[in-house]
């Protein structure tokens, strides 16, 4: 039975900890507001960065690959989710950036992406980089971040 004990004790740790980097993860992205004020000094639209600053990291993580131009259907099989689950971030994304269709997501948010510091973004995204497409926004190459975007199965 102390053996029982003990499993589940690191299960509750394991659990725990989780818990703990999320809490870590979401304290982090509202520290990234105050970077998000030297961008808007900067000069970057307040809307796009604020919006950057309230997506999820599957948000950022759609966000990427659109401005990749993938598809919906392109992002669900690289990602190994639902082309709903897509959509309705895709959709997401398009209501906090205020834009009326998916085409003018590239149109706001590629002079910004050029833009924004690298930190910035990571910090927004809730640990996803700025770079996170050209690195893992293909299908089969191990992506480490995955739990961020997507922490349970379905």
């Amino acid at each position: 039975m102390a053996e029982t004990d003990g499993i589940q004790g690191a299960t509750g740790l394991e659990a725990l900890q989780e818990q703990l980097d999320r809490i870590e993860r979401k304290l982090d992205r509202m520290l990234g507001l105050y970077d998000a004020i030297g961008s808007i000094a900067a000069g970057l639209p307040a809307r796009l960065v604020g919006a950057l600053h309230s997506m999820s990291p599957a948000e950022h993580v759609a966000l990427q690959m659109v401005l990749d131009n993938r598809s919906n259907h392109e992002i669900s099989v690289c990602l190994d989710v639902e082309e709903e689950r897509v959509a309705r971030w895709v959709a997401s994304v398009i209501d906090k950036l205020g834009v009326a269709r998916r085409a003018d997501i590239r149109t706001a948010m590629l002079p910004v992406m050029k833009v924004i510091p690298a930190d910035e973004y990571e910090r927004a995204s809730g640990g996803i980089p700025k770079n996170w497409n050209d690195h893992y926004g293909v299908g089969g190459i191990p992506d480490p971040y995955r739990r961020i975007y997507h922490p349970q199965p379905d």
